[in-house]
């Protein structure tokens, strides 16, 4: 996310101590994160904020390496001094990351995705920086094209009046076709359906969804466990 609102200091003061604990983690998080944490050595987290989860990943499994990367300079200094014992790089998550492919076993990839409308580039970079699996969300709706709409941006306080970022829900059957696309042996889904934050407009009601795409041999169709509102579409393969 390479957006002039990542340096907003409003995101330093919210992440310091938000999104810092297991109980922080949204039920669709919940359903894929300790599993994850508990069979990997490593966690690649872009759009890591102020390393927050450093803590939640670490809680599952006290030996696993994390880095973490995220766009905003402020950010990842708040996070060197927060989490010292975890290594943080400023990239964006939707160019070339500063990270060797498959540099981890785990990639992770929460809460900015649909922030981010170069999400179909960043879904190919994010898919070549994982070395087993690649875990992420986004919100979801089921006819064609993204569905815009906007946040205002008021974390640790009032809103500032101006300060909006975009707000996105993917074309689940677009989706579907790219996660196939990417490869993987295995494409694991969950979502449910719901409402976004007061602070969003122009949106209706998403599928707030994350997957798990687990690497093999690259041939054939993918197994597919979606349990989603919505059906695995027919021209996406299975």
């Amino acid at each position: 996310m390479s957006a002039g609102w990542v340096e907003h200091p409003d995101l330093v003061d919210f992440y310091a101590s938000n999104r810092c604990r297991p109980e922080d983690l949204y039920p669709s998080e919940e359903r894929f994160l300790p599993e994850l944490a508990r069979e990997a050595r490593s966690v690649l987290d872009v759009g890591c904020g102020a390393g927050g989860f450093a803590a939640v990943w670490k809680h599952f499994n006290p030996g696993l390496a994390y880095t973490g990367v995220d766009a905003s300079e402020a950010l990842i200094e708040a996070a060197r001094r927060l989490h010292p014992d975890s290594t943080f790089r400023v990239g964006d998550g939707a160019e070339p990351l500063p990270v060797d492919s498959r540099a981890a076993d785990v990639v992770a990839a929460l809460g900015w995705l649909h922030l981010e409308p170069r999400w179909r580039d960043a879904l190919p970079e994010l898919w070549r920086a994982t070395g087993r699996r690649l875990f992420f969300d986004m919100r979801l709706h089921p006819g064609e094209g993204d569905l815009e709409g906007s946040q205002r941006l008021a974390l640790a306080g009032e809103w500032d009046g101006t300060t909006t970022i975009p707000y996105l829900a993917a074309s689940w059957p677009e989706v579907a076709g790219r996660l196939a696309a990417l490869g993987p042996a295995r494409i694991r889904a969950y979502g449910y359906e719901g409402t976004p934050a007061d602070t969003v407009s122009g949106m209706p009601d998403v599928c707030f969804a994350t997957f798990v795409l687990e690497r093999g041999d690259g041939h054939g169709r993918p197994a597919v466990e979606a349990e989603l509102p919505y059906a695995w579409p027919e021209e996406a393969g299975r």
